[in-house]
């Protein structure tokens, strides 16, 4: 991003290498036992709340 006088002009970044999920979803792993569905949105909602505020 470059402010310029005639406004802010955005310049594409390089691309990133191609990659495949196999070569990527090691760095996501979990080890404890199974969570259900309700236990997921209810982690993300206290994640919410605890970095928004918000009911």
């Amino acid at each position: 991003m470059e402010d310029t006088p005639e406004g802010i002009l955005l310049r594409p970044l390089k691309p990133f290498k191609p990659t495949r999920l196999e070569d990527v979803v090691g760095c996501a792993t979990y080890t404890g036992p199974a969570k259900t569905l309700d236990e997921m949105d209810a982690a993300i909602a206290a994640g919410v709340k605890a970095n928004h505020d918000r009911d």
